[in-house]
């Protein structure tokens, strides 16, 4: 063993038996000059142990009171909401850094290390509490963290509780809520609703409360429903669940509702309660960045691990995925949420990609003249069937279950493409759409009210293009849009938010970002990016605004957003 490592295992060994002899000393009362008293119970110990611990212990035997019985034992009189047995838990983690936590002391030792101002002994109660969380304590938990203002075992019940909704609604803990407390619980921010499914499931739970007493309960129905926040659920779950729901028809105000709620258009929809509707982004060397359309602000999320070149990030039963790829081995990263960190899911040697999308439980590598199917929940990975042309430098997208490839060049005389083609994962099988009307290589492309809406790339002799297409399946046609783009840009990141189509950077764009105006059908220039970084990837999610706590926000150059 090394000298160094040598003396610290004694150093370690010698603090370790100073507090055992000192706790010794305590149980025999050996050299005790302080008497804790509660509800009767004596429990000796020393002030100078107890001072060190504790700032309120210090601050009480320095006060002039105690300063004049330096020399004689003293008694402190505890009060008489402390359990003595809890304070002897409180004895042992001071003098031995060690006490029986459980369910039945935790909360009340963390109440005793809160009052005496002990942060160990707090973070240990806290920490117990966290992995002790389930169903039927969550909420109480909840709002003991905040009572308590400890914010880590706060975002973790909170957390807890939007998981496991369906669960807690059968619990006794719920169902025996009185209206004033199910009322708070569901109209204030302790529920950080994340997904379209958690809003729907707190509907569930209104109905849960109700009909567990639905003779005394029914009439706080309305009230209730109220607060249900039917903008955020889909319309499916409305029309085949709310609508007809027994309650729901026996209620004039609820029906009005609902009918008003099926009319908000998909795209005027309202985001679930804890969550922001962002663009995610991805630079060529794995930067990420995120931009908040609802706030105008830029933020920096962690960089993808791999150090590989970044060539695509999509959406996949909604979760976050980057693909990269380098001296031919690809690898596909996993963003996790909560913690603002990317973790590898897949590594393997592969032909180069040039962009992916997602459809349902399968994400879609789109390569020179094939397709790959990777799968996140099995890992499969599987080869389907080739495209009929070779593209390099295309696009794609996913609509309505099928996958489109976009453009590109053929990589061999470097001509462009206007084909598109479009692929069907039910029968693997590729056939031709429509052409655009230009040859456009490293375009752009989104989808905006059911149709595929192309942005600039580069046309032949390899200039850059500011014009746009949109694309109708349902006729099979594309269409230029009289709106340009304020610059022309090719490889730029795409995505729309907000109700609005956003693009940032790309070649030529020289860090300008824009969104598209559906209303006027024209561009409108909103400022710079703040990162001198080429983002050349993008796509949409919803990001947790707790996650924004944690991150240094900037707005855009120059801002001139209108709007």
């Amino acid at each position: 063993m090394e000298p160094q490592a040598c003396m610290s295992r004694r150093k370690h060994q010698q603090q370790q038996d100073m507090l055992r002899t000192m706790n010794s000393f305590r149980k025999s009362q050996t050299f005790c000059d302080v008497i804790l008293v509660v509800e009767n119970r004596k429990l000796p110990a020393h002030r100078v142990v107890l001072a060190a611990s504790s700032s309120f212990f210090k601050a009480s035997f320095t006060s002039e009171l105690t300063q004049e019985k330096s020399s004689d034992e003293l008694d402190v009189n505890l009060s008489e909401h402390f359990n003595p047995d809890s304070i002897e838990e409180l004895l042992n983690f001071v003098y031995t850094g060690e006490c029986g936590v459980s369910e039945e002391n935790a909360e009340d030792l963390l109440v005793i290390a809160d009052y005496f101002d002990i942060p160990s002994l707090k973070e240990t109660c806290a920490e117990f509490l966290m992995i002790s969380l389930k169903p039927s304590n969550c909420l109480w938990i909840q709002i003991f963290a905040e009572r308590y203002n400890h914010e880590l075992l706060n975002e973790a019940a909170t957390e807890y509780i939007c998981n496991h909704l369906s669960s807690i609604w059968k619990t006794n803990e719920f169902l025996g809520l009185d209206f004033i407390e199910l009322e708070e619980l569901i109209r204030g921010k302790r529920l950080v609703i994340k997904t379209q499914k958690g809003e729907e499931e707190v509907f569930e739970g209104i109905k849960a409360w109700i009909t567990h007493d639905t003779e005394n309960r029914e009439h706080f129905f309305e009230d209730l429903f109220r607060h249900v926040r039917l903008s955020a659920m889909s319309t499916q779950f409305i029309s085949e669940f709310i609508e007809r729901d027994v309650l729901v028809t026996r209620s004039h105000d609820a029906q009005s509702l609902a009918t008003a709620a099926l009319r908000v258009p998909d795209e005027e929809r309202d985001e679930p309660r804890g969550v922001t509707e962002s663009v995610v982004l991805l630079s060529k060397n794995g930067c990420t960045s995120c931009f908040t359309p609802a706030t105008g602000m830029w933020y920096d999320l962690a960089r993808l691990p791999s150090f590989n070149e970044a060539r695509a990030i999509t959406i996949c039963e909604g979760h976050l995925f980057a693909i990269g790829w380098e001296d031919d081995r690809l690898t596909i990263e996993k963003f996790d949420l909560q913690k603002n960190m990317w973790s590898e899911v897949l590594s393997r040697s592969t032909n180069l990609p040039m962009a992916a999308v997602s459809v349902e439980d399968s994400i879609f590598l789109l390569k020179e003249n094939g397709v790959t199917r990777f799968k996140p929940r099995d890992h499969s990975w599987e080869d389907m069937a080739s495209m009929d042309s070779l593209r390099r430098g295309l696009c794609a997208v996913s609509l309505g279950g099928l996958v489109y490839a976009i453009g590109g060049h053929d990589g061999l005389r470097q001509l462009g493409l206007n084909s598109v083609e479009r692929y069907d994962p039910q029968n693997d099988q590729w056939e031709y759409v429509s052409s655009m009307d230009e040859r456009r290589a490293f375009a752009s492309a989104t989808v905006m009210d059911n149709k595929i809406f192309v942005v600039g790339g580069t046309g032949d002799n390899f200039l850059p293009l500011q014009n746009c297409e949109l694309y109708d399946p349902v006729t099979d046609t594309w269409s230029l849009l009289s709106a340009e783009l304020c610059v022309p840009r090719s490889q730029a990141a795409i995505g729309k938010a907000k109700r609005k189509i956003f693009v940032f950077g790309g070649t030529y764009s020289n860090g300008i970002v824009e969104y598209f105006d559906r209303d006027n059908e024209e561009w409108i220039e909103i400022g710079k990016m703040p990162s001198t970084l080429s983002y050349n990837h993008a796509c949409v999610t919803w990001l947790p605004k707790a996650l924004f706590k944690q991150l240094k926000g900037s707005k855009l150059l120059c801002d001139q957003q209108n709007g």
